[in-house]
């Protein structure tokens, strides 16, 4: 008997020790807890970023056109190169005894050309030519015109044994750094002005009817994650292309001419379009807010009551949302903790 009660108050303790953590815990969980923010006033901007990469407008890539052995290397790559200054050259001996071979045969062809004319000299005078002579004198100067062509294209070929640069910069790439060596047609010099380094981002489609030349863009790059480059939008292309992700539009954006140095090409990067700004102008974290499709809301103080409260926000961006409608600066509004 004994242990039955004694049991049955056990069993008794126990429930009552599970409706008080009940209603513990209930109590708590139905009792929301809400943070309390402040309505400031601060600048608030609307921004669109892209990727993209440092290149230059100023960029040469030449090539022989015809393989051949490196006599000559007037620079190497990492020099300072000027306007015209040659490059390389390459071996021009055959080209040279070809050419001193076609001289010999245009002028021997100059000499038959001449005494053909001498021997029917009385016929021109007259203007006695019948057919066959006339084909004649055409072919005799056929000859002739085409021995002038083979001087004039062996003189070019000469001429482009020797390599130039057509504007001054910086050697970035040659295909040797000895003479002596061969190298084919495909073998590239690649000389950039310095003073052409833009930023170039593409921009989707979609968002052309956003951007306009003269924005304000900051261009952040990978090599220097600590420095902001103040920028702005110099140009929007008008012809598009294609990639894999769609159809863009490549818009260029100026460097300080003051970090030039600094800026190597191929440096990768984001590009900051700064679309829509605004100062002093009433925002609160974003954490404030409750979204629900189109519909914000804040929690505002009656009393001992939080009541929702809907309001009209305009640009959100860094974390804060900009208010246009229904709360001033310094209101205070409450978000609810989650549960």
């Amino acid at each position: 008997m004994f242990n039955w009660i004694k049991t049955h108050k056990l069993i008794f303790a126990l429930v009552l020790v599970t409706l008080g953590m009940g209603v513990y815990f209930y109590s708590h969980k139905s009792t929301p807890e809400y943070t309390e923010y402040r309505v400031e006033s601060g600048s608030i901007r609307d921004t669109l970023e892209l990727s993209g990469k440092v290149t230059a407008d100023g960029v040469a890539n030449l090539r022989f056109p015809a393989g051949g052995l490196v006599t000559y290397l007037g620079a190497k790559e990492g020099d300072t190169v000027k306007k015209w200054q040659t490059l390389a050259t390459i071996d021009s001996r055959q080209l040279q005894k070809t050419l001193e071979q076609k001289l010999n045969l245009y002028k021997s062809q100059l000499n038959t050309f001449d005494d053909t004319k001498d021997t029917y000299q009385d016929n021109l005078e007259s203007g006695d030519i019948d057919d066959a002579l006339r084909r004649i004198l055409d072919r005799n100067q056929f000859s002739l015109e085409n021995s002038v062509k083979d001087v004039e294209y062996l003189d070019i070929s000469i001429k482009l044994t020797r390599l130039t640069s057509p504007l001054a910069g910086v050697l970035v790439k040659a295909p040797t750094q000895t003479t002596g060596v061969n190298v084919t047609a495909g073998d590239a010099w690649i000389v950039v002005d310095p003073s052409t380094l833009y930023f170039s981002a593409d921009l989707d489609e979609t968002d052309l009817k956003r951007v306009k030349v003269g924005q304000k863009v900051e261009i952040s790059l990978d090599a220097y994650p600590d420095k902001k480059f103040e920028s702005s939008i110099s140009s929007i292309a008008y012809a598009p292309k294609e990639t894999t992700s769609g159809t863009v539009y490549e818009i260029k954006l100026a460097l300080p001419t003051s970090d030039l140095a600094d800026l190597r090409l191929g440096l990768n990067g984001s590009a900051t379009i700064i679309l829509t700004e605004k100062t002093d102008v009433p925002r609160l974290p974003s954490s404030a807010l409750t979204f629900e499709g189109t519909k914000s809301s804040v929690y505002v103080k009656n009393g001992d009551k939080y009541e929702e409260k809907e309001i009209e926000v305009g640009i959100e961006n860094d974390g804060y949302v900009e208010i246009i409608k229904g709360l001033s600066p310094n209101d205070q509004v409450y978000s609810q903790k989650s549960q």
